[in-house]
Order: C-alpha cells, then sequence, then structure tokens
C-alpha cells in the first residue's frame, strides 16, 4: 500500500470524525493530525532540498541587521534560482549586537525580543515559498559548550519547539552547530551525546515527526562523525526516520579557508568527494540509511580578493554540488555570509559575480586559465 494512499485514507477518517457541532477545541485536535500525515521523513525531505543557501551573519553575529527587510532579497534571489533550503544559523545564548535572545545560565527564551520577533517573520516568510525548507540551529553558544550545559540546552529547545511547534514540518531542527570548546578543541563525545539526547527527547516530546539534524563534535568534520555516534542510542536508537545527518566542508581548508595565501591552490576532486564519501559510509552504516546534509560549504574568496574573477573558485563552485553532492543524493546549503565567503552582495541586493551560475555547474570564466592571475 503507497503512503500517498495510506495518508489520504486516514485524512478521509478524520474527516468523518469531525461531524457537524463539534467543538473547536475537537476540530484543532483534528486539524493538527491531519497536518501531520503530510510530515515528510528526513530521507522525502533531504531528496526535496536540493541546493540550499545560509542565512549568514544575520541572527548569529552582526554583520547584517537581523529583520526581514534585510533577509527578503536574498531570500528571493535565491529562490528564483530554484534553490530550496535555506539555513538560518542563530545565536541564541550569546551577546548578539547588545542583546540575548535566551538567558545563557537557563536557556529560557525572550518572548519579547525584537530579535526573536524577526527571526519569526524571516522564518514565516521562508516557509511561505512553496517547497522551500528551513532549518533553524542553535550556532555561537560558547558558553554552553564549553561548560557543557545539557540543561541550557534542553530548555532552549523546549521553548524553541514550542515557539514553533505548529509551524509546516518544512522546517527542521539543528540542535548544535560545530560543538568546539573555547581553545578550539573536540567537545568529549560523551557530552555532546548526552546535551544532544536530551535536546532531542524534548523536542520529540513536542511533535514526533520534526525532523532533527545531528553533528559532529568539533567542526562538523566529516570524519568527527564515527567517533561522535559510534550508535544511536541517545536520539532514537536508529528507528527515527526523522533524523538527518550533517557535516561542513571546506576541503581544503588551505584553499578553501578564508584569509590563504591565494586561491591558486591545486586542489583536485578527490578533495571534494572524499569526505562526502567518509559521510555516506557512516550514514550507511551506523546511521541506519539516514540522509546526510551538506549545511556549509565554500570559499572564503573575499578575505583576500577584492573582485571575484577566480577561475579555480569558479572551478570548485562549478565542480562542488552539481558534479558531487548531486551525485551522492545529499542536498547542500553554501556558506554565503555576505562577507569573505560572499556569493550574494548585501550592499546591492544582488548576485554581483556569477559564483551563483557555477553551483549550476557551469560558468563563464576570464579566460581559459584554471590559474589566472586573478586568483593570485
Amino acid at each position: 500500500m503507497s503512503k500517498n494512499w495510506t495518508r489520504a485514507a486516514m485524512f478521509g477518517a478524520i474527516m468523518l470524525a469531525v461531524a457537524p457541532g463539534c467543538s473547536a477545541a475537537a476540530m484543532a485536535a483534528d486539524q493538527t493530525a491531519v497536518q501531520s500525515l503530510s510530515a515528510p521523513t528526513a530521507r522525502e525531505a533531504a531528496a526535496q532540498m536540493g541546493k540550499g543557501f545560509n542565512l549568514g551573519q544575520m541572527f548569529d553575529n552582526s554583520q547584517h541587521p537581523p529583520t526581514l527587510a534585510a533577509a527578503r532579497p536574498k531570500i528571493d534571489a535565491y529562490y528564483a534560482r530554484g534553490f530550496r533550503n535555506l539555513r538560518i544559523p542563530v545565536t541564541w545564548t550569546e551577546d548578539v549586537g547588545g542583546t540575548t535572545l535566551a538567558d545563557p545560565d537557563t536557556g529560557r527564551i525572550d518572548l519579547a525580543s525584537p530579535r526573536l520577533a524577526a527571526l519569526t517573520q524571516v522564518i514565516d516568510y521562508a516557509l511561505s515559498k512553496p517547497g522551500l525548507y528551513v532549518v533553524l540551529n542553535a550556532h555561537h553558544e560558547k558558553r554552553l559548550k564549553e561548560d557543557g550545559r545539557g540543561d541550557v540546552l534542553e530548555r532552549l529547545w523546549t521553548d524553541i519547539s514550542d515557539r514553533f511547534g505548529d509551524r509546516d514540518h518544512r522546517l527542521i531542527f539543528e540542535i548544535l552547530n560545530e560543538p568546539h570548546l573555547a581553545n578550539h578543541d573536540p567537545m568529549s563525545p560523551a557530552v555532546l551525546r548526552r546535551m544532544t539526547g536530551r535536546a532531542y527527547d524534548r523536542i520529540r516530546a513536542r511533535d514526533a515527526e520534526r525532523i532533527i539534524i545531528i553533528g559532529g563534535n568539533q567542526w562538523f568534520g566529516a570524519e568527527e562523525m564515527a567517533r561522535t555516534w559510534p550508535n544511536l542510542s541517545e536520539v532514537g536508537d536508529g528507528r527515527d526516520p526523522y533524523l538527518m545527518a550533517t557535516f561542513h566542508h571546506y576541503n581544503p581548508w588551505a584553499f578553501a579557508g578564508d584569509n590563504q595565501g591565494d586561491y591558486a591552490d591545486a586542489w583536485n576532486d578527490a578533495d571534494v568527494r572524499g569526505p562526502m564519501e567518509i559521510m555516506a559510509r557512516w550514514a550507511s552504516t551506523t546511521g541506519a540509511g539516514m540522509p546526510v546534509y551538506i549545511g556549509e560549504w565554500g570559499v572564503g574568496w573575499h578575505s583576500r580578493l577584492p573582485t571575484m574573477n577566480c577561475n579555480n573558485v569558479r572551478l570548485f563552485y562549478s565542480r562542488f554540488n552539481q558534479t558531487h553532492a548531486t551525485d551522492m543524493g545529499m542536498p547542500t546549503a553554501v556558506w554565503d555570509d555576505g562577507g569573505w565567503f560572499q556569493v550574494f552582495d548585501h550592499s546591492t541586493d544582488s548576485f554581483s559575480h556569477n559564483l551563483i551560475d557555477c553551483i549550476d555547474g557551469a560558468c563563464t570564466w576570464a579566460g581559459e586559465e584554471r590559474f589566472n592571475a586573478d586568483c593570485l
């Protein structure tokens, strides 16, 4: 029996139960039940998310105004180009622009925060776009990570789940971004698993079908998953179809990272595909077939180059998504902070160079040399 037929049958049964004269509470409960029938599993979502982008440096720090007015042009521009997932990095328990979204000692969200109101507007605007998935995370939570505050993370995700629990299931929760310590060492895998498990349980208490994303214990490198998650006992024990894995891909860092000497590094396809294959092996074994989301990737070209005219960078963007990630069945979200890793230019509200074309697999070069003068 197909899933669609089953959902239709259940929908019909629910509608028959909503008899004339029933209470508003009963109708609301039935409406919630109907909505849950359309919740995509993590694998279904991954198949639909395709290429995506980050709303970087907006709600995670103060580089860009945390407003719908600032976010809307970027969302519209990417959506028009066929991008179907948006990752919103959010710093909750650390100061951003003079305020925190949540109490760093308890994790309790400030429901009166203007930044929370603006974040809610951005999330709702993005979800109004047909087929657009939205990934919401906890990003630069420095003290929480340093002190292993599972109680704070638990309360934070309890409040996030309550705040956004009625949103479409295209809203996805990523529990904790790049969990490294203040000295950049990795978090203890055992501590991170316990913390993640507490947050996972609170999200699941609110919604059994909300997709949850887990990752490694330092920089979300591909190799971190095996040491962080030797099993899934803290997050459904391998029986949760609404669980997704993530990693970040800036490999090789000597090329892709910020403030490098130049961008004439002779990286190759193995550098790009290798981390994807590492994640795929974990996902197909320990991960019990869990889908993999590349939540960040890109090149920090603008930290050194005033304008984007380096063919070697263009080649990386051309090969990454279309040649490798798509072939591996992994949805992606390019890291776009409007600065060092710029694809979208916030000063002009436009794509001011052609890396956006490169992500689709082909773009115009400046001449024919891979290592042209503008890479130096």
